[in-house]
């Protein structure tokens, strides 16, 4: 958008080039906070975000927190192959869940029920979804919080692109109560800046021991 390049001019014009703080600029933290009350009507606090590099980099850091060995990850199948690959590098497995393509690739819910263990440490879901395309609605979305509400489990909620859907948007978080709930999203799709990887992380939920555990260890990965 011209708005957002004339704003990269201006600030190389400013000599705004000097380092950030690792966990990304307060006024950006604010802005994303707004964005996601417009877009989503969530509530978002700026110390619940963490900008990263890239979904991808989002990705990794909340995986290498949540991760030991021989940990799981309910994963929908197919997958995005960076929840394996990066699960698989921390030493954990990745669970894939059934999504029924005779139902445009709608989760399984049973079968996610079902892959849960001891083990599990989150349940991903990818709404729009990628790589198939569908996209959850609201009953749906609730279904899957409900089930890692149950089973004590974290959901991490991958929504970039979430702005690129004609029907109504679902934001996890807005249906998911107070269960713990890691957001996922990004600039990259919704402005087409997927050059500039630019990302983030949100946290939300009732559960503060665990989100704020969370916090302290992706910041040090």
């Amino acid at each position: 958008p011209e708005h957002v390049k004339a704003a990269l001019i201006q600030a190389v014009k400013d000599d705004f080039n000097e380092y950030s703080p690792s966990e990304g600029l307060p006024e950006l933290r604010d802005a994303i906070c707004e964005k996601e009350k417009k877009v989503g009507d969530i509530d978002v606090l700026p110390e619940n975000v963490i900008v990263s590099n890239g979904v991808s980099e989002g990705i990794q850091m909340v995986l290498a927190a949540l991760i030991d060995a021989g940990s799981e990850i309910l994963v929908p199948g197919p997958a995005y192959p960076p929840y394996i690959s990066y699960t698989e590098f921390f030493g954990g497995k990745a669970v894939l869940y059934r999504t029924i393509e005779e139902d445009s690739w709608q989760p399984d819910l049973d079968d996610v029920r079902a892959k849960i263990s001891d083990s599990t440490r989150a349940l991903v879901v990818i709404n729009p979804n990628n790589p198939c395309g569908a996209l959850y609605d609201k009953k749906v979305v609730k279904a899957l919080t409900d089930v890692a509400g149950e089973y004590g489990i974290p959901v991490i909620s991958d929504e970039i692109y979430n702005q690129l859907a004609y029907d109504e948007l679902v934001s996890t978080a807005k249906v998911a109560n107070d269960v713990p709930v890691i957001g996922l999203n990004g600039f990259s799709k919704v402005y087409l800046m997927t050059g500039w990887r630019l990302g983030y992380v949100f946290f939300t939920g009732q559960d503060e021991k665990l989100l704020e555990e969370l916090r302290e260890n992706i910041t040090k990965e």
